[in-house]
């Protein structure tokens, strides 16, 4: 049996995050975000978080998927 295994990682610059094959250095996604980052990108096997602050009282982790790039969940911390 054959296994694909596919490895992504993140990079960050002003308010985009390309999520990028690991293998091939290739672009895969690019998602824009609101706010300045704080924390991240944390990068795992499934999904990527980021934290986020939109005002000085309001920061949120945001988390996507990979390496689709869709936002699963907003937590506001």
């Amino acid at each position: 049996a054959r296994i694909n295994l596919y490895m992504f990682t993140a990079t960050t610059s002003g308010q985009y995050i390309k999520i990028i094959d690991a293998t091939t250095g290739s672009t895969k996604r690019t998602i824009k975000f609101a706010g300045e980052i704080t924390q991240g990108p944390v990068v795992g096997p499934d999904e990527m978080s980021i934290t986020v602050r939109v005002n000085p009282s309001i920061s949120y982790v945001l988390v996507y998927s990979m390496p689709h790039g869709s936002l699963k969940r907003r937590i506001r911390v």
